[in-house]
């Protein structure tokens, strides 16, 4: 009877790995798979499949703020991931003066103080956002 991918235990790493140990060569090996899921056209930009976790609906509302640009959106989203809240509020500053974010009105202060903090991206209070996003 011929075994299937379904018969075969299987371990399925989310992100980098690093393994310590031994070297060991899995090339020849019959019981090794090494695959990714999500982008399965290597020829594509990796970036498309990578951020596509995200809510279009947060997407298009934080696009006017982003000039627009659907790529620097997503790449802040993915950016801010795991990051701490004073480093999400540089970097905001940062992509301000490399007028990646509109720095109109109250677009960078308010409006995107309240998409992040509903999404929950960005816990702290607007007084404590509006201190650090000069």
């Amino acid at each position: 009877m011929e075994k299937t991918n379904k018969d075969v235990p299987s371990i399925t790493f989310t992100g980098g790995i690093t393994v310590n140990g031994p070297m060991f060569d899995i090339h020849d090996n019959q019981n090794v798979y090494i695959g990714r899921l999500g982008n399965e056209n290597p020829n594509e930009d990796e970036n498309t499949n990578e951020n596509s976790d995200y809510d279009e609906d947060l997407v298009s509302k934080l696009m006017p703020i982003f000039y627009g640009n659907e790529g620097n959106v997503r790449q802040f989203l993915k950016e801010i991931q795991g990051m701490a809240q004073e480093d999400i509020t540089d970097l905001v500053n940062r992509w301000v003066n490399e007028k990646r974010i509109s720095d109109y009105g109250n677009s960078r202060k308010g409006v995107l103080w309240g998409i992040l903090h509903k999404a929950g991206l960005y816990t702290r209070s607007k007084p404590n956002w509006n201190e650090r996003v000069k």
